[in-house]
């Protein structure tokens, strides 16, 4: 939470993060992709404005997990240079955000900014409809618009003060996430609501029940409202997905430990080749239990923090939110963990870890200082004591 006003070039290159719909001319690759590159390069010329240095085992325990990827990969006969290449684009993407060589407010006001844009002319019809008029635009997908719509208010909330408009920032996601369709997007959006004002009254162990309650609650409303009329008639798309996780679920038996290799998380249906719906166990198909460990656990220590001794501030219970929604929805959607919104929640996460472990650490040196002082005071008193008593 911060009171600066957001940078203009981070706003625009913010802005190019959700044009999923369009490649850029003579590169054949997404505009998000390459205002990532941007802001990469952006970061590169600035120094780090938070020290991260006590967080330097994080940088190997990345590289050994390229490195891993990219060995296991290979060892199936596949090609690991796009996925790998992307997974390592991400990390430095977290690295910037946290080390604020990136303004990450400005990067979520110019989100912000081009999510609504998307709206009137996805309603317009300029931008592409590619799911029977459920809000998509430019962002494409509807699992991935929802994603997004349920993502980017929450970050936003962590750099907001006022109640009023952090309500109205999360009542205006509520309603375009619903124009997605994503019902898994929208159950996650209410658990994160409900993370925002309930959490904070309680403690480690039952925020962590609360979450296991969130993750069964998704499944269930997955399945109550295909039945709902509010979203129309989704019992052949519903079929389908059973079917997929059905597939998904045998070739996850098949993994065992390592997995089976980058971009190997789809299955075959009807010659349709299908992404899996769950990122949990794409995970487990790309790079085994260690890829599922090292990335959750990421996710789960930086952003989430369920351990952390400090005081949580608003900005933290809105990360945690964001991260609820990463954690929930990756139950049913099949690319949530490995995506520049994910990477901008763990980056965030990071970040504020970062920096409640100096407060944490200024606190414990004051604290120290003042025993010391406490200590001479008393040590002073009990000499002149013994000097009058002598």
């Amino acid at each position: 939470m911060t009171s600066a006003s957001p940078r203009l070039l981070e706003a625009v290159l913010g802005m190019g993060l959700i044009v999923e719909s369009v490649a850029v001319p003579g590169l054949g690759v997404p505009v998000p992709e390459v205002c990532v590159g941007l802001l990469l390069l952006l970061a590169s010329f600035r120094p780090p404005r938070r020290d991260l240095s006590r967080f330097a085992p994080l940088a190997l325990v990345g590289l050994a997990l390229v490195a891993y990827l990219v060995l296991v990969t290979v060892r199936h006969d596949l090609d690991p240079t796009r996925r790998g290449v992307r997974i390592l684009l991400l990390m430095l993407l977290v690295y910037a955000v946290a080390s604020e060589r990136i303004d990450l407010k400005g990067v979520l006001y110019g989100m912000a900014a081009g999510g609504l844009i998307n709206v009137p002319l996805f309603y317009a019809g300029v931008a592409p409809d590619t799911y029977g008029g459920y809000l998509t635009g430019y962002l494409a997908d509807k699992n991935v618009s929802g994603l997004f719509y349920a993502l980017t208010p929450l970050l936003l909330v962590a750099t907001l003060q006022r109640i009023r408009t952090k309500l109205l920032v999360l009542g205006l996601g509520f309603v375009l996430v619903f124009l997605t369709g994503s019902r898994t997007s929208l159950a996650a959006l209410g658990c994160a609501t409900v993370w925002i004002f309930l959490s904070p009254y309680l403690g480690r162990v039952l925020r962590l029940v609360l979450l296991s309650g969130m993750a069964w609650f998704v499944a269930w409303a997955e399945a109550y409202l295909a039945d709902a009329e509010i979203f129309g008639d989704r019992s052949g798309t519903d079929w389908f997905r059973e079917r997929i996780h059905d597939a998904s679920a045998v070739k996850v038996a098949e993994s065992g430990f390592f997995g089976q290799g980058l971009s190997t998380a789809w299955v075959q249906l009807e010659n349709v080749t299908m992404f899996f719906h769950n990122s949990y166990w794409g995970l487990l198909v790309e790079g085994g239990w260690p890829f599922l460990v090292i990335v959750v656990g990421a996710y789960s220590l930086f952003s989430l923090r369920p351990f952390a001794l400090t005081r949580r501030s608003p900005s933290r219970v809105a990360i945690e939110a964001a991260t609820v929604v990463i954690l929930v929805a990756s139950t049913q959607l099949g690319e949530v963990f490995i995506t520049i919104y994910g990477a901008l929640v763990l980056g965030a996460g990071l970040l504020l870890t970062a920096q409640e472990d100096e407060e944490r650490s200024e606190l414990t040196a004051a604290e120290r200082a003042r025993k010391r002082r406490t200590d001479r005071v008393l040590h002073a008193a009990r000499q002149q004591g013994n000097r009058r008593r002598a």
